[in-house]
């Protein structure tokens, strides 16, 4: 079963890369609905809609690179083994732990929490089944009224232009159900994906094309289609302040004059926005830079790096190379209770002192190369024992034949009363 699925079991036998790449658009509906004037669950959205797309990313780095996350964010947002995030989007399977020397040694594993059956109640993460792989659309379909003007919608106080454009996008929404392919809503969903360089944050690692995360809250309401909203419109759907809405806009018309379009309408103005013919590849004005996804493999790149660090610490010498580096923040305290012996050798004083953690790492591994391999079994050292002991004995042979025939008698003689325990205190 996969919990991060609600329905019933599919009937028969379904591939698992298949059903892999099969995506519960009922979700993509839902989480989107319940994201509506909301901007407190962005960092929760941005998780679930992770997870929902891609099941099979774990890990608190995997997790944090496919959603466009710092590490420290995605292990403040998820909540802890069994239980649900403060905003109710993500459930934790379990928060996995890290090592000190090997954090990338984590078992994450998170899943989106679906309400289903009404307004206050949800469907426990226990109880979560595998979607049937047909019946998701159709069941979606069937409800559509239902999901359309639901809590999102109904409570949540936005106007009705916002409430058509709304519709519009949660119909768009619940067509994708895969990121293979080349049809459209392929295109769509991958055009979603929170990680791509032009939805970073724009303070931080973003490239100077970046739009920022309220910008992909837009687009996953607006279900990635072109759409004209008053700056009140957008601020209701966002759940943000006025001044929000118009630096987002400046932000969104700096980084590409054709995305963004001002348009008087009576006495004000409202917004056209572009998304489709700008973000969609088979759109007028398609921006190949929208599909990149540089800023996730640099972030995968200091990972490796973060592991290959982390694999030779885990080793003894390179622990011991670590704590006696100038890596090692705890290096003084570490050196005060360990001195180097006043034998030690010069050359291995030096590189301590130098505190190079990769040096001292390798003339480590250096003497253990030239020491050679740690015997697997006791068997070599007893028949080295063995080859040394016949030379010892005949040695011992020698002193004893070498006495005088008095010596001899008294050695005897001692040896029997230690041997008898006579004589002794």
């Amino acid at each position: 079963m996969f919990s991060n699925s609600t329905g019933q079991a599919p009937s028969g036998r379904t591939d698992l890369q298949e059903f892999q790449e099969q995506i519960n658009s009922a979700h993509l509906v839902e989480m989107a609905a319940r994201s509506v004037g909301r901007s407190e669950v962005l960092m929760e959205l941005a998780l679930a809609w992770t997870v929902t797309c891609r099941c099979y990313v774990s890990g608190t780095r995997g997790l944090a690179r496919w959603a466009g996350m710092g590490d420290q964010a995605v292990r403040q947002t998820v909540a802890q083994d069994g239980q649900v995030s403060q905003y109710g989007l993500i459930w934790t399977k379990t928060r996995g732990t890290s090592s000190p020397t090997a954090e990338e040694r984590d078992s994450m594993e998170i899943r989106f929490r679906s309400n289903s059956g009404g307004r206050h109640r949800s469907t426990s993460p226990k109880d979560l089944q595998a979607p049937d792989p047909l019946g998701g659309a159709l069941a979606l379909k069937e409800g559509e009224k239902k999901i359309l003007e639901g809590n999102a919608v109904t409570t949540a106080a936005i106007s009705e232009r916002a409430q058509e454009v709304l519709a519009k996008g949660l119909k768009t929404l619940a067509t994708l159900d895969t990121l293979k392919g080349l049809e459209a809503k392929a295109d769509v969903l991958r055009a979603l994906d929170p990680g791509l360089d032009v939805w970073a944050e724009v303070h931080g690692d973003g490239p100077d094309f970046a739009l920022g995360r309220r910008a992909w809250h837009l687009a996953v309401l607006c279900g990635l289609e072109d759409v004209v909203l008053s700056s009140q419109d957008i601020a209701e759907l966002l759940g943000v302040a006025q001044k929000t809405v118009r630096d987002l806009l400046a932000r969104m018309a700096k980084v590409n004059c054709l995305l963004v379009q001002k348009v008087r309408q009576g006495r004000s103005f409202v917004y056209e926005i572009r998304w489709a013919q700008v973000f969609r590849q088979d759109g007028e004005y398609w921006d190949d830079r929208v599909s990149r996804h540089r800023v996730r493999d640099s972030r995968a790149e200091r990972d490796r790096k973060v592991q290959e660090v982390s694999a030779r610490r885990g080793t003894p010498a390179g622990y011991l190379a670590y704590r006696l580096s100038t890596a090692n923040p705890k290096r003084a305290e570490c050196l005060e209770a360990n001195p180097l012996p006043a034998d030690a050798d010069e050359a291995w004083r030096a590189l301590v002192e130098a505190g190079d953690e990769l040096a001292l790492y390798e003339h480590l591994r250096a003497q253990e190369a030239e020491a050679g391999t740690v015997p697997s079994t006791p068997a070599v050292l007893v028949e080295e024992a063995a080859v040394a002991r016949p030379a010892q004995e005949s040695l011992a042979a020698q002193r004893f034949i070498a006495l005088s025939e008095q010596e001899r008698q008294e050695t005897l003689a001692a040896m029997r009363r230690r041997v008898s325990g006579v004589g002794s205190t």
